[in-house]
């Protein structure tokens, strides 16, 4: 019996890193910025990195280290990253039997280009948009599903899914992403209807919810949160950097703060993922959800300091080591 089955995408990640583009304002958006490179150039990196990530492998990976028994449902091609990738996933003890190899779409690359802490990631799907529903008796074997980003053909699989966990009588955590939070909301607020645990950041959040009503921005946090939560799922935490997270069910309201330690962040990739699969281990490992916030605030925090999504995910023990030396952001 698995702990719980990650489903979405597993990338081989390349990471460069350079102080040589410039950074100035969107000239669309004023809250945004954009990093540039001058046309033609030939820039030569001050390092480069070569990691793994994928919603459903940082998941799993993050789920192992607690402690958890995990299977990742993820699509690979016939190449040498899917090789690597099948390779690492054994090495960390993940159960590999729900993996399926694409003959026919690479596995999926992101080239991230790093200035400071922030990145400008380009992304090639491949793999990632053809996953498909495992069949049915490989999917009982589990206490939850974990379900991640699913896009392109893959977001078909969603609807399938949840009802069947739904049927099943298995839990399941759902982190969305764009495909379907852009997508038909009247669907997804259906099936939010029937799930355990909704898990999203603050943007996500907002989205989700102006799709489904006529809104401006939600600057109040206690609404924001009362309105995802009204979308049916039996627990929601919402994110917010380093501002902290936001948690509600039936009888709980309760904010954490963010946690930072002595070191300096130098990569954000990966961080909402350590967070939400390190939250949900702690549920399913019977915490308190308090603590949950915590411990997956330290590991989200711990993340960002390595360059990669799964460089920095930490144990339950070092997790605990960490909770009692660093420092509230306030």
């Amino acid at each position: 019996m698995f702990d719980c089955i990650t489903f979405g995408g597993a990338t081989r990640d390349i990471f460069f890193k350079t102080a040589k583009g410039v950074i100035f304002p969107d000239p669309e958006d004023a809250e945004e910025k954009m990093l540039a490179f001058k046309y033609g150039q030939k820039i030569i990196t001050d390092n480069a990195y070569f990691s793994f990530g994928g919603g459903a492998f940082n998941a799993a990976v993050s789920m192992a280290k607690s402690g958890l028994k995990v299977a990742a449902h993820i699509n690979v091609g016939r190449d040498e990253s899917a090789y690597s990738i099948v390779q690492q996933l054994k090495f960390l003890g993940i159960d590999t039997s729900l993996v399926m190899t694409d003959p026919e779409n690479h596995t999926a690359m992101s080239i991230l280009v790093i200035d400071k802490k922030d990145h400008v990631a380009f992304l090639h799907r491949g793999a990632n948009n053809y996953l498909k529903t495992p069949p049915a008796d490989k999917l009982k074997n589990t206490k939850w599903f974990f379900i991640t980003s699913l896009t392109g053909e893959s977001a078909k699989m969603l609807p399938d899914l949840i009802d069947f966990a739904s049927t099943n009588n298995i839990k399941v955590a759902l982190n969305p992403g764009s495909a379907q939070l852009k997508g038909d909301c009247r669907q997804l607020k259906a099936l939010i209807e029937k799930i355990e645990l909704l898990i999203l950041n603050r943007e996500e959040a907002e989205t989700l919810i102006c799709s489904n009503e006529a809104c401006e921005i939600i600057e109040d946090n206690n609404v924001l949160l009362s309105k995802a939560q009204k979308l049916g799922a039996k627990r929601v935490i919402i994110t917010e950097g380093a501002k902290g997270s936001y948690y509600t069910d039936s009888e709980l309201v309760n904010f954490e703060p963010a946690f930072k330690e002595n070191g300096v962040a130098v990569d954000t990739t990966g961080a909402g993922d350590a967070f939400g699969s390190t939250f949900m281990a702690n549920i399913i490992q019977g915490a308190s959800t308090p603590l949950a916030q915590k411990r997956a605030a330290v590991n989200a925090a711990s993340v960002t300091e390595y360059i990669g999504a799964q460089e920095g995910l930490l144990t339950p023990k070092a997790i605990e080591a960490k909770l009692k030396k660093i420092k509230v952001i306030r």
